[in-house]
């Protein structure tokens, strides 16, 4: 008895676990640009924002543009800058998006470029991923999700902590 190769690729996808869906990896592509590592912070009770980080990799040769974000934690997201004037942050929208340009890298981290994820309809808790939708001006849209992981900066126990 002769399978036909659509069933037998059929037997073997139902044979391996599900795989992670887009919109749950903090991975993606599209086109030529790579988004990668996109993970949030687990917010504070009664917080009014999130932010969200990643890193898009272009191996393409022509610039793009990321101009907008939509999520399912909040009533609007938007790119916002952070830059010390004078010993203060400031922090401003980025209207226009942000360019990546061509053969180039930009990265969203703390302190700098970032995402906003304004007017959150719960917290953010570790361990919980926050789903976006990320357009781009030429590459069009694509699902991520940001993985929300405790700061690096926390304190770790220690093998100390157990003596007292």
């Amino acid at each position: 008895m002769k399978i036909s190769l659509a069933c037998a690729a059929l037997l073997f996808a139902a044979a391996m676990p599900a795989a992670v869906s887009a919109e749950d990896s903090p991975n993606v592509s599209i086109g030529t640009l790579f988004i990668e590592g996109a993970f949030s912070r687990p917010t504070a009770t009664g917080a009014k924002d999130a932010e969200g980080y990643l890193s898009i990799i272009n191996e393409g040769s022509v610039p793009d543009r990321l101009v907008s974000i939509e999520s399912d934690i909040s009533d609007k997201a938007e790119l916002r800058t952070s830059k010390k004037v004078n010993g203060t942050v400031e922090t401003r929208a980025m209207p226009d998006g942000v360019e990546i340009p061509a053969g180039g890298t930009i990265n969203l981290a703390p302190g700098g470029d970032h995402i906003t994820f304004m007017n959150i309809h719960r917290p953010v808790k570790s361990g919980d991923i926050v789903h976006a939708t990320l357009g781009f001006e030429n590459a069009g849209q694509i699902d991520i999700g940001f993985h929300a992981m405790p700061s690096l900066d926390a304190k770790a126990p220690s093998d100390d902590d157990d003596d007292q």
